[in-house]
Formats: C-alpha cells, structure tokens, sequence
C-alpha cells in the first residue's frame, strides 16, 4: 500500500497563534457550520469561546469563579458584517476558510472578538482590527465582532443573571478599542432606545408583532440557557413570515443579501417563555434598493426586552 497521501484525503484543520492577541485558523466547511440557519453564526461564536481560551489564559468553556460556581462567557453584542460576494450564507459544503481572529480588552468582565474569514488561499494577511472591520473592509471578506461579558445564574434561573468575571481571566495584555471605534456606542444607543441607530434617508415601510414560543426541543443550549445562536433563529423566522406578508415568494427569501447583522442580548428566557418579536421595516435608497428591518424580541408577560436586532438587506438588482 502507498505511503502517498489519497487524492481525496481531507486536508485537516490548522490552528497558529499570529501574537498575544491573534489566531489564525483554515478550516473545512462542513454541514454542520453552514446553510439557511443559524449555523454559522453558532460556530462564529465558538470561535469566540476558543480565542478567549487561547489568549486571554483560562478555558473558557470550564470558567468558574472564586467560590467555584460556573461563569459563562455570555454574548451581549454581535454584529455580522458582509458584502454582495461573500455575506452569512455563502460559505458552503467543502469550502475552505481563512479565519484570522484577534480579541481586545473591554475591562474586568469583557471582551471584544474580531473574525475575518474568506476564501483560503488569496494570501491575505494573518492580521484584523477594529479600524479595518469599521473603515477599511477587504472585499469578498465576511467580518464580526463579539463583545462578549461574563456571567452567573442566578438561584431563580435564567432570567436572574449576573456578572461575574473566572479565576485565571486575563486582558490587561490586550490592546483596547480607540472611544470612537468601540462597539460600544452601537449597543449602548440600542439598549437606551430599543433600536439601533437609524441611517440618513430610511423611510419607515410597514409594522408588524408576531408570537413565539421558547422552544423546549431546539432553543436550549448545553447548560440550559437561551442559546445566543436560537436570537439570530429567532429574527429570522419572524422576518419569513414577514417576507411573504409582503407578497414575496420563499425562494426569494432564500436568495435575500443581508449585508449588516446586528444583534445586542440584552436579557434570558426559561423553556415555554411566550415571546412577543416586533418588526419594522424601513427603506432608502432608488427603487428602495436598501431595506432595513428593526427587531425587538419581548417576553410577553412581563415586557421585557431580551434582545434589539437590526438586519440591512441589500435588494440592488432584485
């Protein structure tokens, strides 16, 4: 039998640590990180978990504080930016990535993670930041940002959650965001105002609130809170039913460029919760060539606000 290597052999997976605050990563895409889902936002987010683990000196996903109680590594701010040649849903089966990761401090219970992924093999430099992913975007690259903060639950359940930084969480090697360029801006108008800012020009286009149910089978996630990924399910299934409330067929949802995802936690649910999601729908732009859709996830009996969601379509061409 040959020593060679079979000409369909799976190249596997690599992993490097560029510096003290940067991962670079090629990676296969396989069925399970991608598709018309929240697969891929979900592994994103565990990209998040394993560059805080490799940079910031504890495992993230075993965390605990000074009296041993398990701490979880909580998203509160994800933003999904993309482009009409590679956004959320391009990356298919069989697919190999480039994925350059790279964490900053927010303080004592914070942390901000950027990823930049693309096509491999263009030879793009193993480097990412804030001003790139805000001023200086690379064509053809999907670019996020997580800011991610750290908490307990409480003794009544999920929606009693507190900060609480592990043992062994180290940032003070990090570099910090310059004011003007922090996230922080973004989610703190999104908190205050239930709403992301709006843009110069958008037109308000319609309203609509639509019921949903924690799901007990699907939306759980390994320790029993509101999977972060179960959000981005969320808005996107109220937004289908939208989609063809508007009269647009579900092929064309399938196909719609969400160019801007943004998506700030602001609270938990139990299993059953019944859960109010209210859309509105804006425009600009010639022939409406950009629409932008605001989503606010409530808890139906007490009116809490669990999550502030902005998704900006690009329709050109359409």
């Amino acid at each position: 039998m040959s020593g060679s290597q079979p000409r369909h052999a799976l190249h596997a997976d690599s992993l490097v640590r560029v510096d003290e605050r940067t991962l670079l990563r090629e990676v296969l895409v396989k069925p399970g990180m991608c598709g018309h889902n929240a697969l891929l936002v979900g592994q994103i987010g565990d990209w998040t978990w394993e560059a805080v683990s490799e940079l910031c000196g504890l495992n993230v996903f075993q965390a605990a504080d000074a009296e041993g109680s398990p701490t979880y590594l909580s998203f509160y701010y994800y933003q999904v930016l993309g482009d009409r040649a590679f956004h959320l849903r391009t990356p298919t089966f069989g697919d190999r990535l480039q994925v350059v990761s790279t964490c900053y401090g927010l303080g004592s219970e914070s942390v901000l993670t950027l990823h930049r992924l693309s096509h491999a093999g263009r030879g793009l430099p193993p480097k990412v930041s804030v001003e790139e992913l805000l001023n200086a975007r690379i064509p053809e690259c999907l670019y996020v940002q997580n800011v991610n903060r750290w908490i307990r639950r409480g003794v009544t359940g999920n929606k009693e959650l507190y900060a609480a930084a592990p043992v062994g969480f180290q940032q003070a090697h990090l570099a910090t965001p310059a004011p003007e360029l922090s996230p922080r801006i973004a989610y703190d108008a999104a908190r205050r105002r239930g709403a992301f800012a709006s843009e110069a020009g958008e037109r308000p286009a319609g309203e609509w609130t639509l019921p949903y149910e924690v799901d007990l089978a699907r939306d759980l996630n390994g320790v029993g809170l509101l999977c972060f990924a179960t959000y981005f399910s969320i808005a996107d299934g109220a937004l289908a039913k939208v989609w063809r409330l508007l009269g647009r067929s579900d092929r064309s949802f399938l196909d719609r460029l969400v160019v801007d995802t943004r998506l700030c936690f602001l609270g938990n649910a139990e299993p059953g919760t019944q859960l109010s999601v209210q859309l509105r729908r804006s425009v600009r732009g010639e022939a409406e060539a950009v629409e932008r859709f605001d989503i606010q996830i409530i808890e139906e009996e007490s009116q809490r606000m669990l999550a502030v969601v902005a998704l900006t379509c690009d329709r050109r061409g359409e």
